[in-house]
Formats: structure tokens, C-alpha cells, sequence
């Protein structure tokens, strides 16, 4: 089975399960409601208590699904790894909070519901799309700018070329007081490897794009350090 049809499995589960749950979709499918897409078979979703979690973990079961890792978390959160075998797919389920444990970060679930809303999160390898509550861009930025692997770099440089609220990013930073590495961000935006690694993942930019992509989301990076 190719990514394409994959990726309309998880597209399938998801519409499925929003139809009879709540919860918010975080991580690289929120990206895709933003920016132009791209391909993943991950999804990562936060729901605000176990009673949530336990349901949709009934609904992934009853979809072919069987949990491969799951407990509860040292900040108090709990975690549900959902897997199929067929087609490859995997449903992240955060209840409670959610720990960067990169950086020791935690966003609690309340704040991600309160910054999130329904959007359309569409498709990488073929037309296909889905209205769900995804968390708002704002929020997602921060989530990605604590971590900062490079999947999260390529992340922050994409939602940069929106328009982005970075006083409503400042002000939720220092209200869970998020670490930010940003020298390390802004050492690695930019680069040759990150260009080619950008446009393998989305495609070829028009250079000026690229350039004004690049300056906004520098100057975004550079407002956070100054916390």
C-alpha cells in the first residue's frame, strides 16, 4: 500500500472518530491545515481527561487499531499509542497535558482547547480533506519551537509565511514558561541543508518566497528569545 492510500486510511479514521468524540489535533496534520502539506501516517491528538481518551481508544479498536505503548506520564498526563498493522498507521492520544521532553515543556490540555478551532486539514499525496478542531497556528508554533528537531525547524519556517499573532505566541510562552532554544533555531534556519531538506519535503520554492519566508520567520524566532 502506497502513502496515498495511507494516508486516506487516517484521513477515514479521523473523520470517523471527530464525528463522535472531542479533541484537538496537534503535531505535523495541524501543520497541514495551514501551509501546504505534507506526508505523514502520525497523528497526534490531545483530549482534556481519560474518560475522552478511553472512547476514542474504543472507536481506533473497533477501526482495526490495538494500543502499543500507554500510561501514565510523570507531569500527570496520561498517553495512548494506537496502532494498525494494515494499513501502517499510528494515533498518538495525550490526555490532560502535553510534555516537550526535549525541552521539559508542558501545554496543558485546557490551554490547547482554548487556542484551537475547526479547520480543514488537507491531504499530501491526493485531494482529500477533513474539518476537525486543530490547534491554532499560534500555538502550534510554540510547540514546535520548543523541541526544534528538525522537522519542527521545517515546521516554523512553513507557518511563518502566514500571519502570525507573536504577542499571543510571547504571552502563552511565558505563561507555561517555555524554553526555546532559539540560538539553536536560528543557527540551523537557512542553511543549505535546510533548504534541501524544505523542498524534498514540500517542493520547490520561488527563491523570493523562500527569502521573505526565511526573514519572517527569523524575526519570529527573535522576538521569542528576548522573553
Amino acid at each position: 500500500m502506497n502513502f496515498a492510500e495511507r494516508e486516506k486510511f487516517l484521513f477515514s479514521t479521523l473523520k470517523h472518530i471527530s464525528e463522535k468524540a472531542d479533541f484537538v489535533v496537534i503535531g505535523g496534520y495541524a501543520i497541514n491545515a495551514y501551509v501546504l502539506p505534507r506526508f505523514s501516517i502520525d497523528c497526534d491528538i490531545v483530549v482534556q481527561n481519560s474518560k475522552n481518551a478511553k472512547k476514542i481508544q474504543k472507536l481506533l479498536e473497533n477501526g482495526g487499531f490495538s494500543e502499543r505503548a500507554g500510561g501514565k506520564l510523570p507531569y500527570g498526563g496520561e498517553f495512548a499509542a494506537m496502532a494498525s498493522n494494515e494499513p501502517p498507521a499510528t494515533f498518538d492520544i495525550l490526555s490532560q497535558a502535553v510534555e516537550d521532553r526535549l525541552s521539559g515543556t508542558i501545554f496543558p490540555a485546557k490551554m490547547i482547547f482554548e487556542n484551537s478551532s475547526k479547520k480543514a486539514i488537507f491531504g499530501k499525496g491526493s485531494p482529500i480533506q477533513i474539518k476537525c478542531r486543530v490547534v491554532d497556528p499560534e500555538l502550534l508554533f510554540l510547540m514546535k519551537a520548543c523541541p526544534a528537531r528538525s522537522t519542527d525547524i521545517r515546521d516554523l519556517f512553513m507557518l511563518s509565511a502566514i500571519k502570525l499573532d507573536i504577542g499571543k505566541i510571547r504571552k502563552m510562552a511565558k505563561r507555561i514558561n517555555a524554553k526555546i532554544d532559539a540560538e539553536k533555531i536560528l543557527s540551523k534556519i537557512g542553511s543549505r541543508v535546510f533548504l534541501n531538506a524544505l523542498q524534498g519535503v514540500h517542493g520547490k520554492l520561488p527563491p523570493e518566497q523562500y527569502e521573505k519566508t526565511l526573514g519572517k520567520a527569523r524575526k519570529n524566532i527573535e522576538k521569542l528569545s528576548q522573553l
